[in-house]
């Protein structure tokens, strides 16, 4: 069947790349690699906005702005006010198509000086079964080809994306490396079969690293892996191969678990992000374009670039990670085999792990990789509030790693056995001189925190979370479910914990929570939120479990020894077998809210809502203002009646830390706050 096929996708693949594909097209590279690359250069304007919409709402329209919303443009306003050109308070969609169109022109400039700023090669790398990789490399400033007598570490990237197709500018990193991208196989100009999350892919990267990198003459046989998001989520993989020549890896915006973490988030799929991004695997300039990046930049024809597509096997489609996703609803072998967890104790080289709380791409589950690493190797985990590619301190933690991994300069930031985690407390939407974080991070040798105090509050009539739960009888909470997503007050339950003085929470948080539902199966959607004296509502971080999926492994929960008292912090649901639950009956459901550090300021207040998942998830929300997450939520209507009795005492357990972290003065706003959005 295969063989009769291929005739019908080379004549595709022909027909669809004989057009040049508009620039908006491309994603372009960013200093940490996102999953919608957004060029560093132009974080802070409208067409990183207009790019990462156009990625992720499918196919590229005639022209970009024209199916911008009326939501979108408000959003885009508040953002870029310069785009208002006569001063009226209304973006329209002339004047963003402008804007657009006057920043896309000095994008394109300051593209066309930095291709003659360092000088740059493009080449092949064989792998052992045959399979050639482009490569693109940049040599820094100072590199002479003559000079055999210096020798340089190099930086290796590599992932499917479209910037990989070419040169990093080692200027980014303080042109002390050379800096080599691989386009993964199937993707870009090389060949094989697109199948990231498999391990031939991941071999490609330790074979390019051994056979290839330290085999130039320029090498000192010392490579460290960068990348953040894709880019990062391959050179993990590609560290677990355990390349001896690895010395070093900084990587973010990891996802630990595809299942739990992103896909099948408390057994409910996503069906937002992650269909979106996958899907861009079968774009037609090649996976993410870059099929016609590779073309633009190694000066291809469309027969030259046709006769690396035809030479690809035919892939099979059902082994895609989007089928999973699509139709494969529970945990098995397809899921975990393509795990980054399953790596992750075979780490060996130093490696340093970046992650952002409210990830609206990769989630928030990528910092639990850094406890799979062996303790034997040197290891750090930043962390912080934020969306997708937040990195607090501009990346001057990653500089230091790197150089004292590949060039051997000692630093203050080098491993320290009891400053190994390093959290970030009010990071900033907007960084000043290139820093977001302005107040002083918590260090400790271990997350969660050595000196967390896990404490309980419990749910209790009127609303409330009180540190002691009722000794009797106690009127329940209601909600309502239906087919449609929540919308009206009758939807949700609320529940409010009043601090008697600031308060900081960090790690991660579960709600034991008792209840009654009048039908077989329903789904939960836990928000834990900042209430301000403004009375607005800001997201901090939320929780999901369908009822059938109640079931915890015990074995693989997390539990933390306090007071003599062993606590459930982590419980883990296999998501293997569905669990009907009997209708009217009290059942006990443990819903793992995934690990946040926030700041409760003089004066607010915790907010924990109980409901149905909403049509768009209020954590991670895109810079276009939509949901980034999005749930298949569709339960029999009816109701969920949440119990406080003494019998059913339904408890929040949160991470209390026994000191507040130096902060910022002022304090930063909670609308400035990285990865903090508004709850309706």
């Amino acid at each position: 069947m295969h063989r009769r096929e291929r005739p019908v996708r080379r004549q595709q693949a022909r027909r669809r790349l004989r057009a040049p594909a508009p620039a908006m097209e491309r994603p372009t590279r960013s200093a940490e690699g996102s999953l919608i690359p957004e060029g560093k250069q132009m974080k802070r304007n409208l067409f990183c906005v207009v790019l990462a919409w156009l990625v992720l709402t499918g196919p590229v329209r005639a022209d970009p702005i024209d199916g911008a919303t009326a939501e979108q443009l408000r959003n885009w306003l508040k953002e870029y006010p310069q785009a208002d050109a006569d001063g009226d308070g209304v973006l329209s969609i002339e004047e963003a198509k402008a804007y657009y169109r006057r920043l896309q022109q000095k994008r394109l400039k300051r593209e066309d000086a930095r291709k003659t700023a360092f000088r740059r090669e493009y080449a092949f790398a064989t792998m052992s079964d045959g399979v050639k990789i482009a490569l693109a490399v940049g040599y820094p400033k100072g590199f002479d080809p003559a000079d055999r007598q210096r020798k340089w570490p190099a930086i290796f990237t590599t992932c499917g994306y479209a910037f990989v197709t070419a040169p990093t500018d080692p200027a980014q990193f303080g042109d002390r490396y050379v800096t080599v991208n691989a386009s993964i196989r199937g993707s870009g100009a090389s060949g094989g079969e697109l199948s990231p999350w498999r391990p031939r892919t991941w071999q490609d990267g330790h074979e390019v690293i051994e056979h290839w990198i330290v085999k130039q003459p320029w090498s000192n046989g010392k490579v460290g892996i960068h990348g953040y998001s894709w880019p990062g989520l391959m050179g993990f993989l590609t560290a677990a191969t355990q390349p001896p020549s690895l010395r070093a890896v900084c990587v973010g915006g990891l996802i630990d678990d595809f299942y739990r973490g992103i896909s099948y988030v408390g057994g409910i799929r996503n069906c937002g992000f992650p269909v979106d991004w996958l899907n861009n695997y079968y774009a037609p300039g090649g996976p993410f374009g870059s099929g016609l990046a590779a073309m633009g930049v190694r000066g291809l024809d469309q027969a030259g670039y046709d006769e690396i597509v035809n030479a690809r096997p035919v892939r099979d489609l059902a082994k895609d990670m989007l089928w999973l996703v699509l139709h494969e609803p529970l945990d098995g072998p397809p899921w975990r085999e393509q795990n980054l967890a399953g790596q992750a104790a075979r780490i060996r080289a130093p490696i340093l792990i970046g992650h952002a709380w409210q990830d609206e791409q990769t989630g928030p589950s990528g910092w639990l990789l850094w406890r799979r690493i062996p303790d034997s190797t040197p290891r750090r985990l930043v962390l912080t509030n934020g969306n997708h590619g937040v990195w607090p301190n501009g990346g001057d933690d990653q500089a230091a790693w790197f150089a004292r991994w590949l060039l051997d300069e000692a630093s203050e930031k080098s491993p320290d056995a009891t400053a190994r985690v390093v959290c970030h407390f009010e990071t900033s939407k907007r960084p000043r001189a290139g820093v977001r974080s302005r107040g002083e991070p918590v260090r400790a040798g271990d997350f969660p925190l050595p000196q967390t105090r896990w404490t309980r509050f419990f749910l209790r009539s009127g609303g409330r979370l009180l540190p002691s739960p009722a000794e009797g009888r106690e009127p329940s909470g209601s909600y309502s479910v239906g087919h449609s997503a929540p919308t009206g007050k009758d939807r949700r339950a609320g529940y409010v914990l009043e601090f008697s003085g600031p308060t900081a929470v960090c790690g991660p948080a579960v709600l034991a929570l008792w209840a009654q539902l009048t039908t077989i199966d329903t789904d939960f959607f836990v928000l834990v939120a900042d209430l301000g004296p403004d009375g607005q509502l800001y997201g901090l971080q939320r929780g999901l479990l369908r009822a059938s999926h109640r079931a915890i492994d015990k074995e693989h929960s997390d539990y933390a020894e306090q007071d003599g008292r062993k606590e459930l912090i982590r419980p883990h649901h296999p998501h293997t077998s569905l669990q009907p639950v009997v209708p009217h009956e009290p059942t006990e459901y443990q819903i793992e809210i995934p690990a946040f550090g926030h700041v409760f300021r003089a004066g607010h207040k915790l907010v924990l809502l109980v409901m149905q998942p909403p049509e768009g998830d209020p954590i991670g929300i895109t810079k276009s203002g939509a949901p980034s997450y999005r749930y298949d939520s569709h339960p029999p209507p009816g109701t969920v009646t949440i119990l406080h009795d003494a019998a059913h005492p339904s408890s929040l357990l949160l991470p209390i830390l026994p000191a507040i972290p130096q902060l910022p003065a002022p304090p930063v706003p909670l609308a400035e706050q990285a990865g903090l959005q508004p709850v309706p």
